[in-house]
């Protein structure tokens, strides 16, 4: 697992912007310019925010779980497993990116 959060970390940090830093609960989080993009504990949980609609119909397809301590929030939870979980991972940081912009 700890190869997929380190995968993970690598990729988004090369993306043009994008810095990584210690997370104050722990993990590494990622920042757009000055605001996080999500952030990723050392279990491999990916916890990435949302505006409410995506988040919404993120979890109404399944694509997301909601976040553990903010449910009723736009922050939506990814485990990150296998190749597949990364591959989701990682589009979801970019996607976070785009909508946000």
């Amino acid at each position: 697992m700890m190869t997929y959060v380190k995968a993970l970390e690598d990729e988004v940090s090369t993306w043009p912007h994008v810095s990584v830093h210690s997370h104050r609960f722990g993990g590494r989080e990622f920042l757009f310019d000055k605001a996080e993009v999500g952030h990723v504990h050392t279990g491999g949980i990916v916890d990435i925010p949302f505006p409410r609609s995506v988040r919404d119909a993120l979890l109404a397809n399944g694509l997301a779980e909601e976040h553990h301590w903010v449910p009723n929030s736009g922050w939506t939870a990814f485990h990150v497993r296998s190749e597949e979980d990364l591959k989701h991972a990682s589009g979801s940081c970019g996607c976070h990116i785009s909508v946000t912009r």
